[in-house]
């Protein structure tokens, strides 16, 4: 369903020159194809039927607006400076870069110029003894041009039928179009007398930014873009390259913000979140076994599960986020577990007086089915959400394509790098026997954890 709405209604900075239709998708269960496909799809089809206008497509929704910090686009480049001569010039510039990095559409700046517009300078000495501001010369202009319904309405009241009336005047149609019959205005000054707009301002037609942003007490000009077919780190770093090489006029600077910026600073954050829960993982487990190298040999498997995860992401196309960081520290967890079933079950063998490799073999065997039910219990679970069914399939899915990949893999090289390391590390550091501890069911003295 196509619906064609009133542009300039919630985006000040447009006009009666622009105007925009929504699209709304069936929903999801019902499609084979998600939102960005099919617009990355339609893009190129409605720009080839009407060549010359400049289109954006926007994929919408509030989570969009979010994650991007009001705007929805995931690129967002902002500049800062004050003049608009140089401005325009780095304007210029920043967007020529973008059009020419690859996996960027869409790309739209947020200041519009050379927009028709209205001028009235006010000499200001002569409305200061009229008693008139420039308040009230804005006003009057508005007035004209615009009514009064909306900023100040006159309610009429019926007095038989008691039913109240808005009543708003302004120019008619002919007049708002001259700019003779705007300086025939009519303003009350101090004393009451009737002023001319021409007596005491100038009026003339000009072209500029109907709109200007700041941020951080700065003028700021957004330069917007959605990237298609490449992920945002590799867009991010290229872009930072490409404006270090600009020579930019004193008092400027680019920044670039959006969902960019927000993918660091959580990347950052969950960086360190996972070293912290590794550290605090490790140390229990040190506690429990009472030893450091045994924590050793089961965190050496963390890794393992890596390739697994990114080799998922590559066959399915599916860049790395923030929903698929979370699910590799969700992995991790489980890759923990599986070590420990293993590693705990071997110690206590050994205690049992068994022999090293006997002990491993026996240990392996013992866990396969523990730790094989675990992993695709998982694996299995998450397997509808890895596929993207369902409403909201298609935010969840890097999260459990991340936890497949990666416990698919790092499972079977549990299975064998765990015993390997273990046997590698017991015969160069050897436990030793605990002369203070009893003997087991056996009757054979206990070996002293490392």
């Amino acid at each position: 369903m196509l619906q064609q709405g009133r542009s300039s209604l919630f985006n000040p900075n447009t006009g009666p020159h622009t105007s925009v239709v929504q699209v709304y998708l069936v929903p999801q269960d019902r499609r084979t194809r998600s939102q960005t496909r099919i617009m990355n799809e339609v893009r190129p089809k409605i720009l080839k039927l009407f060549p010359g206008v400049a289109m954006y497509f926007d994929p919408g929704g509030i989570i969009k607006r979010v994650t991007s910090f009001g705007s929805q686009k995931a690129v967002d480049v902002e500049i800062y400076g004050y003049e608009f001569e140089k401005a325009r010039t780095v304007i210029k510039q920043v967007d020529a870069i973008m059009h020419d990095v690859k996996g960027l559409a869409d790309i739209e700046v947020s200041r519009e110029e050379n927009y028709p517009e209205l001028d009235i300078t006010v000499d200001r000495e002569k409305a200061a003894l009229l008693g008139i501001s420039e308040t009230d010369v804005a006003n009057a202009v508005l007035f004209s041009l615009n009514g009064n319904g909306q900023t100040d309405p006159i309610i009429y009241t019926d007095p038989e039928t008691g039913n109240e009336y808005y009543i708003s005047a302004w120019l008619a149609e002919e007049h708002r179009k001259d700019l003779t019959a705007l300086d025939r205005i009519v303003l009350t000054s101090r004393s009451g007398e009737a002023v001319l707009l021409k007596n005491m301002s100038a009026v003339k037609f000009n072209a500029g930014p109907v709109k200007i942003n700041r941020k951080y007490f700065q003028r700021v000009v957004n330069v917007t873009a959605n990237p298609v077919g490449r992920d945002l780190g590799s867009i991010g770093r290229e872009l930072e390259e490409r404006f270090d090489q600009l020579q930019l006029p004193p008092g400027f600077s680019i920044r670039i913000a959006g969902q960019i910026a927000q993918q660091r600073e959580t990347f950052s954050g969950l960086i360190f979140a996972t070293i912290l829960a590794m550290l605090l993982v490790y140390m229990v487990m040190a506690a429990q076994f009472k030893s450091l190298v045994d924590p050793f040999i089961i965190m050496f498997t963390i890794p393992m599960g890596l390739p697994g995860v990114l080799l998922t992401l590559f066959l399915t196309g599916t860049t790395l986020s923030t929903t698929s960081f979370m699910g590799i520290i969700m992995m991790l967890g489980i890759v923990v577990s599986n070590g420990v079933l293993l590693v705990d079950y071997t110690n206590v063998l050994r205690r049992r007086g068994m022999a090293l490799r006997e002990a491993v073999v026996l240990a392996s065997r013992t866990r396969l089915r523990p730790i094989l039910m675990t992993s695709l219990a998982t694996v299995f679970g998450l397997l509808p959400m890895a596929l993207g069914l369902g409403v909201g399939g298609e935010t969840n899915a890097p999260l459990a394509r991340s936890v497949v990949g990666g416990l698919g893999v790092s499972t079977i090289l549990t299975l064998f790098l765990i015993p390997t390391l273990y046997v590698i590390l017991e015969e160069k550091f050897p436990r030793k026997s605990d002369p203070t501890a009893g003997g087991g069911e056996t009757g054979i003295p206990q070996i002293a954890e490392r």
